[in-house]
């Protein structure tokens, strides 16, 4: 049993049984996709919601193949995003299109599944300036490219993100800052091989670089080489010891393998240095938790992480997942 992040709106639990079973008929735009795991596959049976331009929701599950189809929507903006109940440290970024891209009344949006990577830019700390980037002579042309790619990232401009880091690159290819931010918008398409290579590039031309050490181990996390990853995130760790997502991912990273104790030190230690930025370190103390039957404790975990982000993608089956720990825990002689 695997924890996740989220967020869900309470009128999504008032469901209407036609919408479960496939979405709403009638004239209208169809919104329709599919939902990919962070492994790149097709997601079977996980829950899609989608967020219509009048504020009102839908919920169907996808099929076996991860398809899902909304029909009889109106015209505007969709948000689309999915949750895996059967592995829910799993997470999307709400996908967003609208209906003037619409090819014959029908709008596409697919969903991503993933892993946590990132904090917010509140919680981010400074990074120290090494001797190898003291030392790099960055073209003006490259260093403009790059930072035009990092301004179109946050834009959600993916494509012409990648354009501009790639452009960075062949104008300085020891640019590994540019590798590893291409390395990050990769991750974001759950192109982790691609992500990996970067990362390990960047490595190469400064083997001291926090942020590729740290995208690397996320990278093996997704690709299940778990000892690979606790050994990159461990370095990224005593190169910047007071990054508490670095110790999130290495204490999930050993939650995956059942090193229990390293894995609570780990997220103890990350939610002592970043409330905000590591809460989803709550969810993964709570599975190690309710592995010892310790269901009280482990439940107080889920709603200290609902109470930092209450609107989390997952939140419903978060209080699902608590209220049933609760009732195992009365029950406990």
């Amino acid at each position: 049993m695997k924890l996740g992040r989220g967020g869900l709106l309470l009128c999504l639990m008032a469901v209407s049984v036609s919408a479960q079973l496939g979405g709403v008929g009638g004239p209208g735009f169809i919104v329709f996709g599919r939902v990919y795991l962070p492994n790149g596959k097709p997601a079977s049976r996980v829950k899609v919601y989608l967020e219509m331009p009048n504020g009102l929701n839908r919920y169907i599950p996808c099929d076996d193949g991860g398809n899902y189809e909304f029909r009889g929507m109106p015209g505007g903006r969709y948000k689309v995003k999915a949750v895996n109940p059967d592995a829910l440290e799993q997470f999307s970024d709400p996908a967003e299109s609208d209906s003037t891209r619409a090819y014959a009344n029908r709008v596409q949006v697919d969903v991503y599944l993933r892993l946590p990577i990132k904090t917010s830019a509140a919680n981010a700390k400074p990074e120290v300036i090494s001797v190898a980037e003291v030392s790099q002579n960055i073209p003006k042309s490259a260093r403009k490219a790059f930072e035009q790619g990092v301004k179109l990232q946050k834009e959600n401009q993916s494509d012409k993100a990648l354009a501009q880091f790639d452009q960075a690159i062949a104008q300085y290819p020891a640019y590994f800052q540019a590798l590893t931010e291409r390395g990050n918008l990769r991750m974001t398409r759950n192109q982790f091989n691609e992500a990996a290579t970067d990362f390990i590039a960047a490595l190469k031309l400064n083997e001291k670089y926090v942020l590729a050490l740290r995208g690397l181990g996320y990278c093996q996390l997704q690709q299940k080489q778990f000892d690979a990853a606790i050994a990159n995130l461990e370095s990224a760790y005593k190169l910047a010891p007071q990054a508490g997502l670095t110790l999130m991912l290495l204490g999930y990273a050993n939650l995956s393998v059942e090193h229990y104790e390293p894995a609570r030190e780990c997220l103890t230690e990350s939610l002592r240095l970043d409330p905000q930025g590591a809460a989803r370190a709550h969810v993964y103390l709570a599975e190690i938790l309710a592995q010892e039957q310790k269901f009280k404790e482990a439940a107080e975990e889920i709603q200290a992480y609902l109470k930092v982000n209450p609107q989390a993608a997952d939140a419903a089956a978060l209080k699902e997942m608590a209220a049933k720990w609760q009732a195992q825990g009365k029950a406990k002689p």
